[in-house]
């Protein structure tokens, strides 16, 4: 039985950060998420970097938390088969942290009130890099295929919702699309090595 070690350890890390949350009190409220690490949206953080990882793992409420672990059960695992642990958790943190530097970037030239946090920057890197995986592998169905794209569109969609931020998602999904397409072949393992036996019988 396949383990996904590196999936599960940000859902631990996710769900961790969200019961701290509901343990202070800080589910959708601002000040105090932004006690816990999230960055303002005045753009001004006081050269408190941190903020762009830890905000990467924190959640506004109980509907944004499930949402993004719904994404995460879906490309999480698409993911780690494809390219392995260590990359699934590089592409995640860099995605994430990629995708706060953009927010972060977005408000210090239009700052306003309010936060900025959540792991859909860092899933959306895994969405995207799962995406280039399973078209690089010509032996990947199109049901697995259809599994990210579906999320994908939805994502888009949701993003243009208001108190979204669009800028996030994109540069996650850019940083993720970019990671895979330089990822070599043959550290693409399980999946690749059966296409290719499959191949030269």
């Amino acid at each position: 039985m396949r383990t996904y070690l590196g999936s599960v350890a940000i859902f631990c890390v996710m769900s961790t950060t969200f019961l701290l949350e509901l343990a202070r009190n800080a589910a959708g409220n601002d000040a105090g998420l932004l006690g816990l690490g999230a960055l303002p949206d005045s753009g001004q953080i006081h050269y408190e970097y941190w903020r762009l990882l830890t905000a990467g793992f924190l959640h506004y409420d109980l509907t944004h938390f499930a949402l993004n672990t719904l994404l995460l059960l879906l490309v999480g695992p698409v993911v780690e088969l494809r390219a392995g642990t260590a990359s699934l958790l590089l592409i995640f943190l860099g995605g994430s942290v990629a995708s706060c530097a953009g927010i972060l970037m977005k408000h210090l030239f239009w700052p306003s009130q309010g936060v900025s946090l959540g792991a859909s920057g860092g899933l959306f890197a895994l969405l995207g890099a799962g995406l280039v995986l399973v078209f690089r592998l010509p032996s990947q169905s199109r049901l697995v295929r259809l599994r990210l794209l579906v999320p994908l569109f939805l994502g888009l969609t949701y993003s243009v919702l208001p108190r979204v931020t669009m800028i996030g998602h994109v540069v996650g999904l850019v940083v993720g699309t970019a990671v895979a397409l330089v990822l070599p072949l043959n550290a693409v393992s399980p999946v690749l090595a059966g296409a290719r036996a499959s191949s030269s019988r």
